[in-house]
């Protein structure tokens, strides 16, 4: 449930001003919720001015929706990600265009500029590289303020200890379904310290930590069309790569390697996405960190046995790949 329109009054009012000026005027207000909102509720707002033209602002209303979950404990990182870090620079975000709080339910309320488009889930391959294009250029942005990452307290820490409590859960996770399938698993999970610590020797970068396909959204009302990354209460500093391995689970060999190329081609001679065996090595690192996080919510997911079997398989096989 929404607030009424009355209590987004002097934050609706600035987010209005920061797109349209300091001296606009609302002339009305018409809301609608978000359909594609998935967890925390949403809506866009669209304001009449008085000048006749029209402005889209996307509120999303943050509470304790999924507080249980680890890295989703911190209900102001969206707001402190958006608000001291992506700010207005040249990133493939949505404008963020102010933050403020119901009084009546304690809700943060996060402003943006509204993206009229749809997720890559529904877009073809070619919005698809150049998401990775874009997401490279992030990465490197941020790599070159690595010690301003680090001073932020808000955000998640994807370091070695990181990696190794992931790698618990999702030892736990499957224990509760199959103790063959946990005891396989253990193998993988007892000898993870050098994935670990590959991972953590990464130069560090923003790692948005959730980069689904649904979380990046492809606009093409403007020309030329942007992508804009999306919902980013798990953002973390670490290692770039883990947010194209996420972005690319699931797509063929073929699309697959073209992404990393395009990825790789943008971070040329930079040292954030090595080349030969030490970049095939990080890229399996990558991906058994993305499997065991998918196995940590096997039991959540309700995930049939033989799924969680092949995702262990698919562990293994990538913990043999780090280890050549």
């Amino acid at each position: 449930m929404t607030p009424p329109v009355a209590e987004l009054g002097a934050d609706l009012e600035m987010a209005v001003r920061r797109v349209a000026g300091s001296r606009a005027e609302i002339a009305g207000v018409h809301r609608a919720p978000n359909p594609y909102a998935s967890v925390s509720p949403s809506e866009v707002v669209s304001v009449e001015l008085a000048t006749g033209e029209r402005v889209a602002i996307f509120v999303k209303h943050l509470g304790e929706e999924q507080r249980s979950h680890p890295d989703k404990r911190l209900r102001e990182r969206e707001v402190r990600v958006y608000g001291e870090l992506l700010g207005d620079r040249d990133l493939p975000v949505a404008r963020f265009l102010g933050s403020g709080r119901d009084k009546a339910t304690g809700r943060r309320r996060l402003f943006l500029e509204y993206v009229d488009g749809w997720s890559l889930k529904y877009r073809d391959l070619n919005h698809w590289y150049t998401a990775a294009r874009r997401l490279a250029h992030l990465h490197l942005a941020f790599a070159r303020e690595a010690d301003r990452l680090l001073e932020r307290d808000f955000l998640l820490r994807l370091d070695s200890d990181y990696v190794l409590a992931w790698a618990g859960r999702a030892l736990a996770a499957v224990s509760s379904l199959s103790a063959e399938q946990a005891s396989r698993l253990r193998r993988t999970v007892d000898d993870l310290e050098v994935v670990a610590e590959l991972l953590a020797a990464q130069p560090p970068t923003l790692v948005h930590n959730d980069l689904a396909p649904k979380n990046v959204i492809a606009a093409t009302s403007a020309i030329p069309g942007r992508t804009c990354i999306v919902d980013w209460e798990m953002a973390g500093v670490g290692c770039g790569l883990l947010d194209l391995t996420h972005l690319m689970y699931g797509l063929p060999p073929r699309e697959v390697g073209r992404m990393l190329d395009l990825y790789r081609r943008e971070l040329a001679g930079t040292g954030l996405m090595p080349s030969g065996e030490e970049g095939k090595r990080l890229l399996a690192a990558c991906r058994l960190h993305g499997a065991l996080y998918r196995l940590a919510h096997a039991d959540v997911w309700g995930l049939p046995l033989e799924r969680v079997g092949e995702w262990i398989a698919e562990s293994e096989e990538l913990d043999r790949e780090v280890a050549r």
